[in-house]
């Protein structure tokens, strides 16, 4: 499973994930207002067999992650950057309260 991050700040919910030697066209980012699904694959570059390996802790494979948000979020704003390795996705919060005057037009 996906190991992430998820906070917010007084606009945004933020997710982060270490995603090293995944390229950002390999990953597949998918936001409703209430959840974001993170998937993606890591190849393994060379096969070595299980008796040459002293350790093997890392995850090669397919992976993915579903995270149900504790705010409504604009997917229209929302945008994933990827550097370094390190996958940032931010939300822009939906303000609920917010509201808006609308201007009448005479017809």
């Amino acid at each position: 499973q996906l190991m992430v991050d998820v906070f917010q700040t007084d606009s945004e919910i933020i997710i982060q994930s270490t995603v090293a030697g995944v390229r950002p066209d390999e990953l597949d980012v998918q936001i409703t207002r209430d959840m974001v699904t993170i998937r993606g694959k890591r190849e393994q570059t060379r096969e070595i067999t299980k008796d040459d390996y002293f350790y093997q802790e890392l995850y090669w494979g397919s992976f993915s992650r579903s995270i149900l948000l504790p705010n409504e979020v604009d997917v229209d704003e929302s945008e994933a950057t990827l550097k370094n390795g390190l996958l940032t996705v931010r939300l822009p919060k939906l303000n609920r309260n917010r509201s808006e005057r609308l201007k009448v037009k005479n017809e």
